[in-house]
């Protein structure tokens, strides 16, 4: 194994890392921004329960309150999220950039190395052919 071939794996294995990262965060989230729509859809779910009860009418603000400040935090670790997500996204588009150098350069010396064996390979057809012409030529005579 070449040192580019070894290159290229590395390269590889970070773009792969770099990748799973960018799932893991963009999974979690779905799953925050999935907690927000529930927390909404149960805010307004209390609120029609709170106007059939006077007990719950009464807890209705605290539970409010209470939600409101569970809201604000998924909303900030979401914008959080998102700009770590951002600059994930960077990150897997920087690796993935680096593998293709290293791809192309080990690309073009395996050209390279396979041209030169073609012209070796050539060159000694080209001298068996002249040896055996000289052959036939003596023994012809």
């Amino acid at each position: 194994m070449t040192a580019l071939e070894s290159m290229v794996r590395v390269h590889r294995w970070v773009l792969d890392e770099k990748q799973r990262k960018l799932v893991d965060l963009r999974t979690f989230l779905e799953k925050l921004k999935s907690d927000l729509d529930g927390l909404d859809a149960e805010l307004e779910a209390e609120r029609e329960a709170s106007a059939s009860s006077d007990e719950a009418g009464a807890a209705f603000p605290a539970y409010v309150a209470a939600a409101l400040d569970r809201r604000k935090k998924l909303c900030e670790t979401i914008a959080n999220l998102e700009q770590e997500t951002e600059a994930a996204r960077e990150e897997v588009t920087e690796a993935f950039g680096e593998l293709k150098k290293y791809e192309i350069a080990s690309d073009n010396q395996e050209s390279l190395e396979s041209d030169k064996r073609k012209r070796r390979d050539r060159i000694n057809l080209d001298e068996l052919g002249v040896s055996i012409y000289r052959r036939s030529r003596v023994a012809g005579d």
